[in-house]
């Protein structure tokens, strides 16, 4: 449902005729069937709450209010590291200690917004545009993806927090408790 929703907001963002949201939203769709694909299994997928995490900023930047678009630009790009980072915990033999994989996400944030203010700021200077007003919006920009990346990393330490509990209950033989 949710991977629908997210196809849903691409062909929306692709009438609408913002092609970078397009490619974006597309290469956050590859990311998270990758795993299905590659091991041909449908159940070979991200948990629903991370998937969930990943594909809200996309509907909420189809459907949401004007003043939302803004934020869901950070949030869309810590769920996309978060995806990242909870596939490759998942689906690989990486194995990273909680705090790397919390780090990682975070890092993969802030990294992604500094490429887009780089991009940005070079298309100001050789193709005229005005998308980097100051050094200050810059700033903004960059606290705005770090607390988007923290935001992404606490609820990957919870989930799996959570979902290590939940392993750990179930191992123990009946009748005994955690």
């Amino acid at each position: 449902m949710f991977v629908g929703l997210l196809a849903a907001s691409i062909a929306e963002n692709l009438v609408s005729g913002d092609l970078i949201w397009t490619v974006f939203l597309a290469a956050a769709l590859v990311v998270l069937v990758l795993p299905a694909v590659a091991a041909r299994d449908s159940a070979a997928m991200l948990p629903p709450e991370v998937t969930a995490l990943a594909v809200l900023p996309a509907v909420t930047r189809a459907l949401g209010p004007a003043w939302a678009t803004e934020y869901a630009t950070y949030l869309s790009v810590a769920a996309l590291a978060l995806a990242v980072v909870a596939e490759l915990s998942l689906f690989t033999s990486v194995e990273m200690a909680p705090w790397l994989a919390n780090a990682m996400v975070v890092l993969t944030t802030m990294a992604a917004i500094g490429v887009w203010a780089v991009l940005q700021f070079y298309s100001d200077a050789f193709l005229g545009t005005h998308l980097v007003g100051s050094a200050d919006d810059v700033n903004v920009a960059f606290v705005r993806a770090t607390v988007a990346g923290l935001a992404a990393a606490v609820v990957f330490e919870r989930y799996f927090a959570d979902h290590a509990d939940a392993e750990s209950a179930s191992d123990l033989p009946e009748g005994e408790t955690g």
